[in-house]
């Protein structure tokens, strides 16, 4: 089976034995996903204390006008659901059927049901981590009904006002927001870490795994929960025929698994299910004492070691949780970093089983370590795009600067700088270790004969990646200061002094003892986005930002 990130399904392990039987292999995947379902108890349901008795939504505007600009913004690759509706269709057909699917969406909502063809998915497994061979460590991607998707979208976007609006939904939650993502959870919580460390403290922090959470979500319970955050009306009934009875097939290759019934979970896939995950689970602030991050079901813990009375009560309050709201946490996955030099390492338990004990974890994509120092994140990087590389260097045989730059760019660029506002390399062995990748890089159009590596960058276009995590850097600034509602932008501390010189976004510097907090980025962006000009601070918009950097101002920086 063909899907998304090139993942070739051909083998799977079951019982020992090696399949390579497509229909085999599709069933197997089917039981495998269907078997992490919940089975929700009757009876009562677990009390809920934030129950919204002041205000309420019920419905949701269809215009004519908004499906217009839904059908209009679809992108013509993304792929048919089980109805074969491609997007390009919908797309190329706008001004036809705008009016018709805006007539078909009210008449759905209100009636508060969903057609047939639209609550049936073809999910395509998607491998997380680990064995290939093993079914159980692929996910599940749903691809429903691309009409389906945009009825979704719009009711997507007056939901999310509703709760972001009445603070519904935690700031510490960074998952399929606006303006949130990887790195503002990382940012958020580094610049917490790194000030303690910087006054002398020691910071625990642990980090929490919930198994199969998207598919485990009770039905009869997010009901409940939705009601207490008062979504009522017809949007509830719509939500409640949205979750229900729907059924899957899995797909590999061109065969197909016998229609599976979902019997929990939210859709993985679907543009609706991740905000209702959100919801299922924003009553977790209520319950934890100790500061703590979210994105989605990945949920970390931290305080300092003085603190850490807070961190031992809130274990057994969110195992407590867990178990009532059907998420259970997979225990043995839980872990925690101890961050200092001086750390005492408090052993933490769960549940009566000690959480294990971590020298460096992967946070989001991010390997973070004890003395929070990179090496070994840039180790891993590295690792990982020489490995691409050298695919691509053998899958394209003496390819021309402009096409090795596109394919540099897409498969290999987003490894070295995913997160890069992050990350920063302190020592020079790691400068010269990530610089070395595209080195390597810019030689395969060349052969043996090449000219030097600044040369090469200057006729492919390039600059180095020092040069490139500068510019992140500063990117990143801009959108914190500009943006009143960033959730970074109390990282950054503005110089309010009238009397000096330059632009009005300049920096007042921070006073530190550590490398560590030195290397953060409201530390290390301080003289380079104080020295930019005016006009490029003044910009109106990121895409307005980078291009008056890169033509006034990159050359000086």
């Amino acid at each position: 089976m063909e899907c998304p990130k090139n993942i070739i399904v051909l083998q799977i392990i079951t019982f020992g034995e090696i399949l390579d039987n497509k229909k085999i292999i599709a069933d197997t995947f089917a039981d495998a996903f269907s078997n992490v379902f919940t089975i929700e108890p009757s009876g009562c349901l677990p009390k809920l204390n934030n129950i919204c008795k002041l205000i309420s939504f019920t419905d949701i505007s269809f215009t004519t006008e908004v499906v217009h600009k839904k059908l209009k913004q679809l992108k013509v690759s993304k792929s048919p659901g089980p109805d074969l509706i491609t997007a390009k269709t919908l797309h190329d057909c706008v001004d036809t059927l705008s009016e018709v699917l805006c007539s078909l969406m009210k008449q759905s909502f209100d009636s508060g049901t969903l057609p047939a063809d639209w609550k049936i998915a073809t999910v395509r497994p998607i491998v997380k981590k680990g064995d290939k061979l093993d079914a159980s460590n692929y996910r599940p991607i749903s691809l429903t009904s691309v009409v389906s998707k945009i009825m979704e979208s719009i009711i997507y976007d007056q939901l999310i006002k509703y709760l972001i609006d009445h603070h519904l939904i935690p700031n510490e939650q960074h998952g399929f927001l606006p303006g949130k993502s990887i790195q503002s959870n990382l940012l958020t919580c580094l610049s917490v870490w790194t000030r303690e460390v910087d006054r002398g403290n020691s910071v625990d922090v642990i980090f929490l795994d919930f198994s199969k959470a998207f598919d485990k979500v009770p039905k009869r319970r997010l009901l409940y929960k939705l009601q207490c955050l008062g979504i009522s009306g017809n949007l509830i009934k719509w939500i409640e025929s949205f979750i229900s009875e729907g059924t899957f097939s899995v797909k590999v290759g061109d065969s197909f698994s016998r229609p599976v019934k979902m019997q929990s979970g939210v859709p993985q896939g679907s543009t609706l299910g991740p905000l209702l995950f959100l919801a299922y689970t924003a009553d977790l602030k209520n319950i934890l004492t100790s500061p703590f991050a979210m994105y989605a079901d990945d949920v970390k813990l931290y305080n300092t070691s003085t603190n850490n009375s807070l961190l031992i009560q809130d274990l057994p309050a969110i195992l407590k949780w867990a178990h009532d709201w059907l998420l259970p946490l997979n225990i043995k996955k839980c872990n925690v970093l101890y961050i200092g030099k001086h750390n005492p390492k408090f052993t933490y338990s769960i549940g009566g089983v000690q959480l294990e004990k971590k020298d460096y974890c992967q946070d989001l994509g991010v390997t973070i370590s004890s003395d929070i120092s990179w090496s070994q994140h840039i180790i891993r990087v590295v690792k990982k795009a020489n490995s691409v590389l050298y695919l691509l260097s053998k899958a394209f045989c003496k390819p021309s600067y402009s096409t090795f730059v596109k394919l540099y760019k897409s498969f290999v660029g987003p490894i070295l700088e995913f997160a890069n506002a992050v990350w920063t390399p302190i020592l020079q062995r790691d400068l010269l270790l990530l610089e070395s990748v595209q080195r390597r890089a810019t030689k395969v159009p060349f052969g043996r004969t090449r000219p030097q590596y600044s040369e090469r960058l200057s006729l492919m276009n390039l600059t180095s990646l020092t040069q490139r995590r500068l510019r992140g850097d500063l990117i990143v600034t801009f959108q914190a200061l500009t943006d009143q509602l960033s959730p970074i932008r109390r990282l950054f501390t503005l110089n309010t002094d009238l009397r000096t010189r330059g632009h009005r976004f300049k920096l007042l510097r921070e006073v530190f003892r550590t490398t560590i907090r030195q290397f953060f980025i409201s530390n290390r962006v301080f003289h380079h986005w104080n020295s930019l000009r005016d006009e490029t601070v003044s910009s109106p918009s990121v895409i307005s930002f980078k291009i008056r950097y890169d033509t006034l101002d990159a050359a000086s920086t």
